[in-house]
């Protein structure tokens, strides 16, 4: 797969983009993808939040809490927990890379 802009596309892409604010094409790339990268930020720490709420405490003492447990099985709370720790994950994940973005 050919991912390389052919120059046409470039001039053509610049002018729209400059009109907008933009010094150039790359600028525009830079600024939408942070922009994507900082809605999804926003939707985990939502989410991240919302389990917070519903049970009263943060990630790492609800893992710790979930894990002493035994002879017990709440399929939702387990569930709960692989959302979560997704959540989690996917949120530094996110901010990792949208750290490498703005320095690039």
């Amino acid at each position: 797969m050919d991912t390389s802009l052919d120059s046409e596309f470039v001039a053509r892409s610049e002018a729209i983009v400059t009109q907008f604010g933009f010094k150039d094409l790359k600028s525009f790339v830079k600024s939408q993808a942070l922009l994507i990268l900082m809605a999804k930020i926003e939707k985990f720490r939502t989410e991240i939040r919302q389990f917070e709420m519903k049970h009263g405490t943060d990630f790492n003492s609800f893992q710790v809490r979930t894990q002493q447990v035994e002879n017990r099985e709440d399929f939702e709370e387990e569930d709960d927990y692989l959302d979560w720790r997704f959540a989690e994950e996917a949120l530094k994940r996110l901010q990792k890379q949208s750290l490498e973005l703005e320095n690039a």
